[in-house]
């Protein structure tokens, strides 16, 4: 079996503070924080695939946010920049590091896909927007791992998800096998989605691990040895596997989460909540009673009506609008329409044909006298960067004339002054 790391304590929140969170004692109700949980590891989850980072990345990131809102209050630290910090902090705990514009234009495009549905515009990095998260998401880095006291170490429970399959069902024939993939595909999935609860901080990883893996035969009817239980063999109890398969079963029983604010400034200022209600102009309840033709129709009409605003309104060709136009634009309008009406065949010097190819073969004319201007240019840029390398070269060959005439003029000035030396020295002896 897959033991946890030597000198790594797993990271399980007392039973005390799983209780009251800060948030809680700040007056957020237990619902709307686990609504906002939820939300936030969604954000996460989208962002590490937009990112294309790897489910321990994902993961890492979400147990940090659990962890750091069991530090301090939604009140205090908006979830937005929370779910971003967390994301920039995991990439380099796993050393899978990303630039933070990157990540601040992922969450940016997430919003705007989700809420406005607005086409694809990269976050510009000179405005206002960019400048405020950057600055934002580096300082609450720090704060994040004062509180967490500088342990981010975080125990994966998908890393014991092939090994506890395979004791049970590995190998024999091919049936087995097949069902030992599907067991382990379907308990990986639960387990992505577990990590948008706190129960990474309830329970021990390979307990987690043990409970998808007993959801998954629930739900897909897999009978596991009984005599003695499997699950005893990995050191779990049957109470905490309920406990955890009811927690993320709860999950699916849920509409689709968004985010909840948690006062009345966070209504105000957040971006989350301006989005959703910005959103909220091109949608219309749906009832019971409108079937799926009505709805389809409905969308396209609420598409056609944001495509219409989008783009801007072309002038009529009428004669009524003729009101709106000046009056030189009138008068060409007419010139134009008696142009028309007069030209009867395409041999009419005052046709639009004729025009038109008078000024295509003047262009064509143009297009050549501006071609024959850039070879003379290329041609007179040529002679003088040749000119310029032969200069180069005559003075290249003038400095190496000169090195060695000074060579030569010190060789001949040390060895007169040897000989006179060594003449002296032969008369003083």
């Amino acid at each position: 079996f897959v033991a946890p790391a030597a000198n790594m304590p797993t990271y399980l929140m007392p039973k005390e503070l799983l209780e009251s969170t800060p948030s809680r004692l700040g007056g957020i109700s237990e619902d709307n924080e686990t609504t906002n949980r939820i939300y936030g590891c969604e954000l996460i989850a989208q962002a590490g695939i937009m990112l294309k980072l790897s489910q321990a990345n994902i993961t890492t990131a979400q147990i940090l946010f659990h962890r750091f809102y069991y530090r301090k209050s939604m009140m205090d630290y908006r979830v937005l920049k929370v779910t971003m910090t967390c994301i920039f902090l995991a990439t380099k705990v796993e050393e899978n590091h990303r630039n933070l514009g990157d990540i601040l234009n992922v969450f940016d495009r997430l919003l705007k896909k989700r809420y406005l549905q607005e086409p694809y515009t990269p976050l510009d990095r000179t405005s206002k927007r960019y400048t405020r998260w950057s600055g934002e998401v580096r300082k609450l880095e720090l704060v994040m791992l004062k509180e967490l006291g500088y342990t981010v170490y975080v125990d994966h429970p998908h890393r014991f998800i092939l090994v506890y399959v395979k004791t049970l069902l590995g190998g024999g024939n091919r049936e087995m096998t097949a069902r030992y993939i599907q067991l382990a595909h379907k308990a990986w999935n639960f387990l992505n989605d577990g990590m948008r609860t706190d129960v990474c901080l309830r329970y021990r990883p390979e307990i987690i691990a043990t409970a998808a893996i007993y959801l998954t035969a629930r739900v897909l009817q897999i009978s596991l040895p009984n005599n003695p239980p499997w699950y005893k063999v990995f050191g779990a109890k049957k109470l905490e596997l309920e406990e955890i398969s009811s927690i993320i079963a709860n999950l699916y029983t849920r509409d689709k989460v968004e985010y909840v604010p948690v006062d009345e400034e966070d209504k105000k200022k957040s971006l989350i909540v301006k989005m959703q209600n910005e959103s909220k102009k091109f949608q219309r309840p749906s009832t019971s009673k409108t079937s799926g033709k009505e709805d389809r129709e409905r969308k396209s009409r609420d598409k056609d009506r944001r495509d219409r605003k989008r783009t801007p309104k072309r002038r009529s060709r009428s004669s009524s609008s003729d009101q709106s136009l000046s009056s030189y634009s009138k008068r060409r309008r007419r010139r134009r329409r008696r142009e028309k009406e007069s030209s009867s065949s395409p041999s009419d010097s005052r046709s639009p044909r004729r025009r038109r190819d008078k000024r295509r073969v003047g262009r064509r004319r143009d297009d050549r006298e501006r071609g024959r201007q850039r070879e003379r240019s290329r041609d007179k840029d040529s002679e003088k960067k040749s000119r310029r390398d032969r200069g180069r070269e005559k003075e290249g060959r003038d400095r190496g004339r000169d090195r060695d005439r000074d060579r030569n003029r010190d060789r001949d000035r040390n060895r007169d002054r040897d000989r006179d030396r060594n003449r002296d020295a032969r008369r003083r002896r």
